[in-house]
C-alpha cells in the first residue's frame, strides 16, 4: 500500500513552488483562501482543501507559462487601489508608480482664487486607468483626463473609475489626435519595447500594441515629445516612462524639442525609468 502523503499547508505549498515569485504566490493564496496576507503569515500551518489546491495548481501552471496573475484573478493592486484587469489591458507594474510620484511632484498647488483656471492633467494611453486614477486619488482638486486608442481599454478604465469613485474624463484618441486643450501635466507610459527584445517572449499574454514600438522602441516616445508642447500650459510638465536603456535617448529628445529642467528618476531595480521636461514660458499660450 502506498504511503499516504501528509496534507499540504500554506507553508509546505509555498516551499513546493520552486522558482515562482513569492509575492505572486502569496497573492494567489490570498485569492484562493479569501484571506489577507497577514493571515497567511500568521497561519502557515493551515491545511489547504482539495478545491483550493485545484485552483492554485491551475494558476501556478499558468504562471509558469508567463500568464500574469492579474489576468487569472481579475485584479491588480496599484498605488493602493484595487483595479479590475483583463486581457484587454496591460498589467500595471510597481515601477510605474514612480511615474505617478513624479507627476504629483510636478503638479502645482491648487489655485487660491476660485476664479483661477482649474488644474488639468492628461494621461496618454491610459489602459486600465491606473495612472490617471492614482493621480485622482491624491489630487481631488485636479481635472484628470485620460485617453486611449482602444475603446476596449477605455471600457476597463471606466469600470475602474466607477468602482473606485474617482471621476476621470475618458476620450478615444490616438495620442493627441482628438485632444484640443492644454494641461499643466501630461503623463504617458507608452509602448517602448523593441520588437527584437528577447524579453517579449515572456510577455506574450499581454496586448502587443501596448508594449512594442518602432525605431528600437522610441517611436511613440518621440511622437509624444514632438506634439506635447501644443498641449501644455506655460511651465507645464511632460513625464514619460521608458525602457531601462532609453533614459539618455529620451532626455535628448526632450532637450532637442526645447524642454527645460530635463531629468530622470530610477526605478526599484536601479534602472533609469521615468524622464521629464518642463515647457518654457515662451513655448505655450
Amino acid at each position: 500500500m502506498a504511503e499516504q502523503q501528509p496534507p499540504l499547508t500554506i507553508a509546505s505549498w509555498l516551499r513546493q513552488q520552486g522558482s515562482l515569485a513569492r509575492p505572486e504566490l502569496e497573492v494567489a493564496l490570498c485569492h484562493a483562501l479569501d484571506c489577507s496576507r497577514a493571515h497567511l503569515l500568521s497561519h502557515p500551518e493551515q491545511q489547504l482543501t482539495c478545491a483550493e489546491l485545484k485552483q492554485l495548481s491551475h494558476w501556478t501552471h499558468q504562471l509558469r507559462n508567463h500568464i500574469p496573475l492579474a489576468y487569472l484573478t481579475g485584479e491588480q493592486e496599484f498605488w493602493g487601489l484595487s483595479l479590475s484587469i483583463d486581457v484587454r489591458v496591460l498589467v500595471p507594474r510597481p515601477d510605474t508608480e514612480i511615474l505617478v510620484e513624479c507627476a504629483l511632484e510636478c503638479l502645482p498647488d491648487a489655485p487660491a482664487s476660485t476664479q483661477a483656471r482649474a488644474l488639468q492633467a492628461l494621461d496618454l494611453g491610459t489602459g486600465s486607468g491606473a495612472i490617471a486614477l492614482a493621480i485622482a486619488q491624491e489630487r481631488r482638486d485636479v481635472d484628470i483626463h485620460a485617453c486611449d486608442i482602444s475603446a476596449e481599454c477605455l471600457a476597463v478604465a471606466e469600470v475602474n473609475s466607477r468602482a473606485l469613485g474617482l471621476p476621470i474624463s475618458l476620450r478615444l484618441s490616438d495620442w493627441f489626435e482628438r485632444i484640443d486643450q492644454r494641461f499643466h501635466v501630461i503623463v504617458a507610459n507608452p509602448p517602448y519595447i523593441d520588437s527584437a527584445d528577447p524579453h517579449l517572449s515572456q510577455l506574450q499574454a499581454e496586448p502587443r500594441a501596448a508594449l512594442v514600438a518602432q525605431n528600437h522602441g522610441l517611436a511613440d516616445l518621440q511622437a509624444i515629445i514632438e506634439r506635447a508642447p501644443a498641449h501644455l500650459h506655460r511651465d507645464g510638465w511632460l513625464l514619460l516612462e521608458h525602457g531601462y536603456d532609453q533614459g539618455m535617448a529620451t532626455r535628448e529628445l526632450l532637450t532637442n524639442r526645447g524642454f527645460e529642467q530635463v531629468g530622470t528618476r530610477r526605478d526599484l531595480g536601479g534602472n533609469e525609468r521615468v524622464s521629464w521636461g518642463q515647457l518654457p514660458v515662451h513655448e505655450a499660450d
